[in-house]
């Protein structure tokens, strides 16, 4: 996490540092994740090895390609419908304190947990995908070494979604917020951000997760909770549309909101293919991964400020190791 996330105590770090750390020799012990099954190992392998034959340039349009078609993660779409519910209520709790609307609203409380929340089970899938998912995969995949599932693949996608740095995976170290992720996978050198003190970005600065007075809206983690605002640039559409900003085919896309503790509403690539401009995405509307015109897309998109441009560099180091196992046998 960078110093905009609540860190967990010193206290809790050194027990973590004990336990993963052996007495007599010192050598780190790597840390058990489970995921559901590895039936996605063959499909992964079979990826990796024919994006190794292609310019690294090319990998990323090349992989994104591939799912086209997969389905949208069910629980993203569930959770998306509940959040935007939840602030629907507090419009109307709101609109009842002016008005005394007879109707009765809940207010979503602030999380309650005092130590780190464990992550039980990797999200990882190549059949249902989000729009965040569904950009991780490709750029852990096309970052792979070799064609090894648990080896080479499963190890980029932890380092591509969490900033763990070796360490037990916990929910405040996962990259839940697009700006951040950002910030963590330009320092690790899987990506450059295009719109970073560009002279046609813009900045934003917003306290993170935080919408009224509930500062874990969004992430219900009490580590998520933001100590300082994040700082982040973009592109304004106007900059986009005019053609003062040069995309690359295989730039990742993040679509900049104006909304209240939140930075990012949808991820998505930026897709040349002759003179066609492609907006490549997972749609939680069409329930798949497609293919749209570009330019199309972002002008019916309502209450879009701009877009952070992520162009892969692909350049990061060899991740930490983890041990995996299967959850399902």
């Amino acid at each position: 996490m960078d110093e905009t996330m609540t860190k967990p105590s010193a206290v809790v770090l050194m027990l973590l540092a004990a336990i993963f750390t052996t007495a007599e020799d010192g050598w780190c012990v790597s840390p058990d994740v489970y995921v559901r099954n590895f039936r996605d190992a063959p499909e992964a392998e079979r990826i990796i090895a024919a994006a190794s034959q292609i310019p690294p340039s090319r990998r990323v349009p090349f992989i994104s390609r591939y799912f086209l078609g997969r389905m949208y993660h069910p629980d993203t779409k569930a959770r998306i419908t509940k959040q935007r519910s939840q602030a629907e209520a507090k419009t109307k709790v709101k609109a009842k304190a002016k008005v005394k609307a007879k109707a009765k609203a809940k207010v979503k409380t602030e999380a309650e947990n005092v130590q780190p929340l464990p992550v039980e089970t990797l999200t990882t899938s190549f059949t249902y995908l989000d729009c965040m998912t569904y950009v991780e995969h490709v750029l852990a995949l096309a970052s792979a070494e070799r064609p090894d599932y648990t080896g080479s693949f499963l190890p980029r996608l932890i380092d591509v979604m969490f900033d763990a740095r070796g360490m037990p995976l916990m929910n405040h170290l996962r990259s839940h917020f697009t700006s951040h992720w950002a910030d963590v996978n330009e320092r690790k050198g899987y990506l450059i951000n295009v719109a970073r003190r560009n002279k046609f970005a813009v900045m934003r600065k917003l306290l993170l997760n935080k919408v009224g007075n509930n500062r874990t809206f969004y992430v219900e983690d009490r580590f998520m909770i933001s100590r300082a605002p994040q700082i982040f640039w973009y592109f304004p559409l106007d900059a986009i549309f005019s053609g003062e900003v040069k995309l690359q085919s295989g730039d990742i896309l993040a679509l900049v909101c104006d909304k209240e503790g939140l930075d990012v509403t949808h991820m998505a690539f930026f897709i040349e293919q002759g003179q066609k401009r492609i907006f490549r995405h997972a749609s939680s509307i069409l329930n798949r991964i497609v293919d749209q015109d570009f330019d199309s897309y972002l002008r019916a998109k309502k209450g879009l400020s701009g877009l952070m441009v992520l162009r892969p560099r692909l350049a990061a180091p060899a991740p930490p190791h983890y041990r995996f196992y299967p959850r399902e046998r």
